[in-house]
């Protein structure tokens, strides 16, 4: 990252996952790198030049700064909101957006792409069959995977949903280290939607099985990674699980494949140069807004205060799913 003069912004965070720490983050610690002096505020009475916003609340609404959204979840920026955002869909938008997925955010990442380089014994070693950490039934699909896998061989879940270890485990990767394969589906189904879960997988040295991103093949190389898209019917995936269980060679080299290949989508990630890159462009035009201001941008805001105000009064579920649920 190149050396600049120490430049000063006034910074907050808001509507992100309860752990987020606002003042060291993945996008602090880049912009500290580059040179910025970050002065963090905690509430729009501080009057920040710029808030980073989640997906997991609407304090953004308070801010009447320079907004810029954030998503970790299967949704699509909206610009009549938010002045930039960053997220999983492949798209273009007139420099106010930057793909920026999740998984790159993830302390598993620097893990993940050294994953070819752990030695042969540690693959060999590994004498259980199939792992599953999920804490939600969002998918059905993955759902029907897991019970489909779950009946004809042995997978141990150990996140919150179909539980059969007694409780949640407490480390996912240490695990996960345990494991031949890794159940790695997503939520949804989305052009660009990859998250940690492939990348958890990679960096403890399991075989991922993915569904999800249509696009993945693009994203990481196709020979680290079982892609359920491959095959014509979830028995098919069985028989070649069971014949990639049983073959030392094969299993061997699809553990000591480089999850990524030079054309790979993900490679752009290795460091954190885009995400310092794409908010230092920001920085460096000031604190204006190009959200929607007009009219209608107003009334669509607008709109959005009313329905929020009126989950939060009358607490109707389906306002509050609508509005607030956790994706």
């Amino acid at each position: 990252m190149p050396s600049l003069p120490a430049r000063r912004v006034r910074l907050a965070f808001c509507d992100l996952a309860g752990d987020w720490n606002a003042e060291d983050n993945y996008f602090t610690r880049a912009l500290r790198r580059g040179g910025y002096q970050i002065d963090a505020c905690h509430s729009p009475a501080e009057q920040p030049d710029f808030v980073i916003c989640g997906t997991f609340g609407h304090d953004f609404l308070q801010y009447s700064c320079c907004r810029i959204q954030f998503s970790g979840e299967d949704n699509w920026p909206d610009l009549n909101l938010f002045d930039y955002a960053m997220g999983f869909p492949l798209l273009n938008y007139g420099g106010r957006y930057l793909r920026l997925p999740l998984y790159a955010l993830r302390d598993s990442w620097p893990l993940a792409l050294q994953k070819h380089t752990l030695p042969a014994a540690d693959f060999a070693a590994r004498k259980k069959f199939c792992n599953f950490v999920v804490s939600n039934d969002f998918s059905a699909v993955r759902n029907e995977f897991f019970a489909a896998l779950s009946a004809h061989r042995q997978v141990d879940s150990g996140g919150q949903y179909a539980n059969n270890l007694g409780g949640p485990v407490a480390d996912k990767l240490a695990f996960q280290r345990q494991y031949k394969f890794s159940i790695a589906y997503e939520n949804s189904r989305d052009p660009g939607y990859c998250t940690e879960k492939i990348v958890d997988a990679f960096a403890a040295g399991t075989v991922p099985i993915y569904w999800g991103d249509p696009e993945i093949k693009g994203e990481f190389n196709p020979a680290a990674f079982i892609c359920a898209d491959d095959y014509p019917d979830t028995p098919a995936l069985l028989a070649a699980l069971d014949a990639l269980d049983a073959d030392d060679a094969a299993f061997l080299a699809i553990c000591q494949a480089p999850i990524l290949l030079p054309e790979s989508r993900a490679a752009r990630y290795q460091t954190d140069e885009a995400a310092f890159r794409f908010l230092d462009g920001i920085f460096q035009q000031g604190p204006h807004l190009c959200r929607n201001q007009s009219c209608w941008g107003s009334i669509y805001e607008n709109d959005l205060r009313y329905y929020h105000r009126l989950a939060e009064t009358a607490k109707q579920p389906l306002l509050q799913r609508l509005f607030g649920r956790k994706a």
